[in-house]
């Protein structure tokens, strides 16, 4: 299925903001879910409504009171790797972190087992606990007329849902200094009135499944890069202020999430079940965060090149609200690696698998579609 894809930097920025041309107004994950993640499938003023109701969960100042936590939670996990002496970077160390610092932010220290179990997608939680495990940050477009890597499947995600909302609800707690992130949730209210349990569930759905996956390609990427280059490890160790402008040029460089779903103005109102997919239009992050007009040598990893903005967060209203939650939580892991270098080395020819795709030009892009493989050695 060929669909109309919208690519360079400009191009894409462009239409991120147009939301009245290129909606978010649709449903992803056709294939496990029948409601809308919310706010991310909605556009104002819904949109503003629901972004501003949960957006206490994403302040910067929020996040960054966990920033200790995280760093605690990532010495743990390193001291386990040291004591196996090997380990491969995306399921014993990336997975590890992103649940963990998860289960911190969200103050659910009890599901950190179970979430761990889903492993790296929610929608492949079944297969993953089968062994039919999705490599960290494989590329999945939300469609099921894609060829899937592995049985994609909302019953684990939804059972868990049924059962924390249920408890939630049940048990109301109205102390916010006691709360949980389902406490919150099930409490949010919008034009006077208490939000229903679907609309809980579009909310927990962007808790849960939104930047998962992306979060731990971007932490195994990390990893792979400070290895193989020791000098940015250096650098970075004595130019800490130097943090945010690394963790920008690695989300530019991976794009974790490389298209998003828009439909056409046209279609807005009508039902998701009498509208054709295939007339959907894709924003093409890969190409917008290689536009070799903004980025000459976009191929290469510079840690130290001038900050533009990328777009792997997105632009305009919809852009990630995630973003805090990612330069925190990778700041803190940064943090740890480059003052207490552990002394990982490849055990292992990293196995990585390349993709290709076209920048606006025509002109071939590669970048890395998935880390299969990133074993480690102390």
């Amino acid at each position: 299925m060929t669909r109309k894809e919208i690519r360079g930097y400009l191009e894409v920025r462009e239409a991120a903001k147009d939301f009245e041309t290129y909606s978010s107004d649709l449903l992803g994950d056709r294939d496990v879910r029948t409601y809308r993640q919310l706010p991310l499938e909605a556009d104002p003023p819904r949109h503003t409504q629901f972004r501003s109701a949960v957006q206490p969960l994403f302040m910067s100042d929020a996040i960054a009171v966990h920033r200790a936590a995280f760093s605690e939670h990532a010495r743990r996990l390193i001291a386990e790797i040291r004591s196996r002496g090997e380990a491969d970077i995306a399921s014993d160390f990336a997975l590890p972190y992103v649940i963990g610092c998860l289960s911190i932010i969200y103050n659910r220290p009890q599901d950190y087992e179970e979430w761990l179990s889903w492993g790296p997608d929610v929608w492949t939680a079944e297969s993953h606990q089968k062994g039919q495990t999705t490599k960290a940050g494989e590329e999945v477009l939300r469609d099921r007329n894609f060829d899937l890597p592995s049985e994609r499947d909302g019953r684990i995600l939804q059972a868990y849902l049924d059962r924390v909302f249920d408890h939630a609800e049940a048990n109301p707690v109205r102390d916010a200094a006691e709360q949980d992130v389902w406490d919150f949730v099930s409490q949010i209210e919008i034009d006077g009135q208490k939000i229903n349990r679907q609309e809980m569930q579009g909310i927990a759905n962007v808790l849960l499944a939104g930047g998962r996956d992306t979060v731990i390609k971007l932490v195994t990427g990390l990893v792979w890069h400070l290895i193989g280059h020791p000098e940015d490890r250096e650098f970075l160790a004595a130019n800490q202020d130097w943090f945010n402008r690394t963790i920008a040029e690695m989300v530019r460089f991976l794009t974790p999430l490389p298209k998003m779903e828009r439909v056409t103005g046209d279609q807005i109102g009508t039902p998701d079940s009498d509208r054709d997919p295939s007339q959907y239009v894709l924003l093409n992050f890969v190409s917008a965060n290689h536009d070799r007009e903004i980025w000459p040598d976009s191929d290469v990893i510079d840690i130290r090149r001038e900050r533009k903005p990328h777009l792997a967060f997105g632009f305009g209203r919809h852009s990630c609200m995630g973003m805090n939650i990612t330069e925190h939580e990778v700041g803190s892991l940064l943090g740890v690696l480059v003052n207490e270098w552990p002394g990982w080395v490849f055990a292992a020819e990293p196995e990585i698998s390349w993709a290709s795709d076209l920048d606006k030009h025509g002109n071939a892009i590669r970048y890395i579609n998935r880390f299969d493989e990133l074993r480690v050695r102390v």
